[in-house]
């Protein structure tokens, strides 16, 4: 490692922007594996590369690089705003390609949200260390789209690349010009020389600028001066929607391709022992019945109608598992599991076992979930291609790299072997971080060399060889002063780790045991609340299940719990749940504003009419700070409809408000339904549901009244694609509780009142 008296002290002395992660990153990091920017030139021979993000044609239309899966969540127009803003760019005249697999295109996101050690500003050593973190994660290059982290890794990638492109071209018009830099500036795609009057667009500069050099380090401009970001101007991935055009990843049809599905053990998670494939072979059109290992069996046929019949008649053996999983039983086995007397302790502050003892008064309430699908629109489905020695895959994946590695793993050959295609994904949630569905497509391509194979499965499949959110049960006791403080807090959880469960199937840098996974807690071990004796312990669960991560995963539960516990401890204390929540949140806490404003938009305290009440849930995801507020109508038969939402959510700072809104309603819509019905029940090791008929999905009719409202107080932008989801169980359930006095504490809130 290089060190010199300037990048000292740039890293001792900047501040502001995340300017010293840039300079320290830019010193440690040792390139990708290959050349990001000529690989993303090689798409448009025509335009010039400035930069691995950023191209431009002789027209002077700029195509940016989108480093990140796009999933609905509108990264494909968020991301190259960053990009226009620091480029000085035309928004009418920019587009986005979808950008190359390459080390340096890494998420550094996921690691501390990019701030692992903290803020950096003004801090030396975390600034160091944070750069020294970043060549790590460099040298991995994984190219992740999870956790919300899109924005916030972009913040510290994309802005300075912009600004860097826009360097280069004004050197470029500099040098051309025979004029100092400094008296240039760039404004919609052009450079300009006020002083002469001289001006180019930059088509015009953009041969000289990808070859230009400059010797500063790029600064970011300062977000106050920011025109693009924080509009919502047109977003890029419209036109070819509307038109049909956009390829979602089982829109790939190649050349004499196979349709294929797969069929996997009844058992979920299991393993096949033998299987009888004659009838299959029997139908017309079908072209090879082959064993994935012992883990599936893939029909291909010259459509994919002719595979699904085929599929129907095979017959397959199970490996009976030695403790099948039964929903009838699960709910006991955990209750006693929490009874534990060695859990893993993630935190614990004071001694809250002994404060309860010794309360006057404690609160206990015990909450149950139940194992979740991700019912993705799109079902899982992977397209690969080996010929002549190379392997080529179209993926909807939300881990491209990892997908590369798995792919070359499956073929047994070396991932430099290997090409990826990023699609887009019609529905990620976590589902699509899994490898299982380009394991099966890349084992029956290798079987049938030169014919491109594409595997879709099933509704059926999908829904009963998913990777589940957990279920779980939780125990929570606490005591609360007379002046409404809660003095002591024990949680008590037992679940299945999904870091542990990934890991078992899927490369990651994560460590897999699961006494270590506090993320099963996220949101309670890391409470908003300060409470001076606080326990969080968990038992660890494990069985044949796959469990995997969904969209917000621990934080979906984990609101439900807490914050429907913080309804009942208002409850007992006397005291309204608004007041409660404001009298145990620290004086300067962000939340309280979110609160406050989600109390006096929802008309908070204004009377109902009978049978009707409010419920409020506040919490926090991806640094996201959102509060929920629910209406429901209950009626005579103990039944109820849930009539409005209320939304306010703070995310820091803004990139394009209109996906924010959109983000909180399709969260709130996902986060609702899951609320009512979302359930998965497993009889003898086997899932029961399989289609959307005994998955209930919302209907239009059926979706309350929502309102988003935005309170962004500032600092660098976060998370908003998980976010609105956890709220919204918690608000219902105590919505309810305020129309009836009836407590629900389990999972679906639908079946439990319809019962």
């Amino acid at each position: 490692m290089k060190l010199t008296r300037r990048t000292l002290l740039w890293s001792g002395l900047a501040a502001g922007g995340g300017l010293i992660v840039f300079t320290a990153a830019r010193m440690l990091d040792t390139g990708g594996d290959g050349d990001a920017r000529l690989k993303f030139a090689a798409s448009t021979p025509e335009a010039f590369p400035i930069n691995a993000w950023v191209k431009i044609a002789p027209d002077g239309h700029v195509t940016f690089a989108v480093h990140r899966s796009e999933m609905g969540q509108g990264i494909t127009t968020s991301l190259p705003m960053l990009l226009a803003e620091e480029l000085d760019a035309d928004w009418e005249r920019v587009s986005y390609e979808f950008a190359p697999i390459d080390k340096d295109y890494f998420n550094f996101g996921v690691m501390g949200r990019g701030r692992p050690l903290g803020e950096i500003e003004g801090r030396p050593l975390a600034a160091l260390g944070t750069a020294v973190l970043r060549r790590m994660f460099h040298a991995r290059g994984d190219d992740l789209t999870l956790s919300s982290t899109s924005i916030i890794d972009a913040w510290d990638s994309l802005r300075p690349a912009g600004a860097s492109a826009r360097l280069l071209l004004v050197a470029a018009a500099a040098r051309r010009w025979q004029v100092p830099a400094e008296e240039l500036r760039t404004e919609r795609g052009h450079v300009l020389h006020p002083a002469s009057g001289r001006s180019a667009h930059y088509g015009e500069l953009a041969a000289d600028a990808s070859g230009e050099t400059v010797a500063e380090d790029p600064r970011p401009k300062d977000p106050a001066t920011y025109s693009i970001v924080g509009t919502s101007p047109r977003r890029l991935d419209i036109p070819e929607k509307v038109r049909g055009a956009a390829q979602f990843g089982i829109d790939v049809v190649l050349p004499d391709m196979l349709h294929g599905t797969v069929v996997h053990s009844a058992v979920a998670g299991g393993r096949i022992a033998a299987f009888d494939a004659v009838d299959a072979k029997s139908v017309p059109g079908v072209e090879a019945v082959l064993a994935l290992g012992d883990v599936a069996v893939a029909v291909l046929a010259r459509d994919s109608w002719t595979a699904r019949r085929a599929a129907e008649k095979l017959r397959i053996e199970a490996v009976e598992p030695d403790r099948p999983v039964d929903s009838a039983t699960l709910h006991a086995q955990y209750l006693a599991a929490l009874d534990d007397p060695e859990p893993a302790v993630f935190r614990e502050d004071g001694d809250a076992l002994k404060a309860l003892q010794g309360a006057a008064a404690v609160t206990t309430a015990t909450y149950q979930w139940p194992y979740l699908a991700h019912a993705c629109m799109e079902p899982m489905n992977c397209t690969a291609l080996y010929a002549d020695g190379q392997l080529t895959v179209w993926a909807p994946s939300q881990a491209l790299t990892t997908a590369r590695q798995v792919a070359a793993t499956t073929a047994g050959i070396d991932p430099a072997q290997v090409r990826m295609h990023r699609t887009l994904i019609g529905g990620g949630f976590g589902r699509r971080a899994e490898m299982d569905f380009v394991e099966r497509a890349v084992a029956a391509a290798m079987q049938v060399p030169g014919r491109a194979v594409k595997i879709s499965y099933t509704r059926e499949e999908d829904t009963r060889h998913d990777m589940y959110r957990p279920a779980g049960v939780s125990r929570i006791s606490a005591a609360v002063t007379s002046s409404g403080l809660i003095q002591a807090l024990d949680y008590r959880l037992a679940t299945q780790s999904v870091v542990a469960s990934f890991a078992v199937r899927t490369p990651s840098p994560r460590p897999g045991d699961a006494r270590r996974d506090n993320t099963v807690a996220t949101g309670v071990y890391d409470l908003i609340y300060p409470i001076p004796n606080l326990r969080v312990a968990y038992v660890p669960q494990d069985n044949h299940l796959p469990v995997g991560y969904w969209r917000s995963t621990a934080t979906s539960y984990g609101a439900f719990c807490i914050e429907s516990f913080m309804d009942e401890l208002a409850h007992s204390a006397g005291l309204d749940p608004v007041a409660f929540r404001l009298a145990n949140l620290p004086p300067d806490s962000r939340h309280r504003g979110v609160l406050q404003a989600a109390a006096e938009r929802s008309g908070w305290g204004t009377p109902l009419a009978p049978g009707r009440g409010r419920g409020i849930a506040l919490f926090e995801k991806a640094r996201t700070v959102i509060a929920q507020v629910a209406e429901v109508t209950a009626d005579a038969a103990g039944g109820f409809s849930v009539d409005r939402i209320v939304c306010v959510v703070d995310p820091g700072s803004l990139v394009h408000p209109d996906t924010v809104v959109a983000m909180m309603q399709g969260g709130i819509v996902y986060g609702l339904n899951a609320s009512l019905y979302g359930e998965i029940t497993v009889r003898e090791g086997r899932v029961t549901q399989g289609n959307f008929n005994d998955l209930p999905q919302l209907a239009i009719g059926e979706l309350p009244a929502i309102e988003v409202h935005l309170l962004p107080q500032g600092g660098r932008p976060e998370g908003v694609g998980e976010t609105a989801v956890p709220g919204v169980a918690p608000a219902v359930a105590n919505a309810i509780f305020a129309a009836t006095g009836v407590r629900l504490r389990q999972l679906p809130l639908g079946r439990v009142v319809a019962a």
